[in-house]
């Protein structure tokens, strides 16, 4: 990856548009989900305090959990990676 002019490295432009495309079809998913599950009154203009709250904490819930899974996920791969690279140094040394 070449680096741009103020030394950060310049992205792709196709890779770019897909992950934004994932992005926002991650964040539409997220806006439909807690909207359903949260908003149920509509005969009033106003957001209620109680959709309020609920679609708050729809949010951050979605958001730690997409965090531990990632830090489940980063701990799955350095284990895997580690006992790969004890593997691979036992059989080198066998030989």
């Amino acid at each position: 990856m070449a680096a741009a002019p103020g030394g950060f490295p310049q992205l792709d432009p196709e890779s770019t548009v897909k992950q934004f495309r994932e992005f926002l079809s991650s964040y539409n998913k997220l806006s439909e989900q807690c909207f359903q599950d949260c908003v149920h009154d509509f005969t009033t203009r106003k957001v209620l305090d109680g959709e309020s709250s609920c679609s708050t904490n729809c949010l951050e819930k979605y958001l730690k959990l997409t965090q531990r899974i990632s830090q489940l996920f980063q701990e799955y791969q350095l284990t895997h990676s580690d006992a790969a690279s004890t593997v691979s140094q036992m059989a080198s040394s066998g030989n």
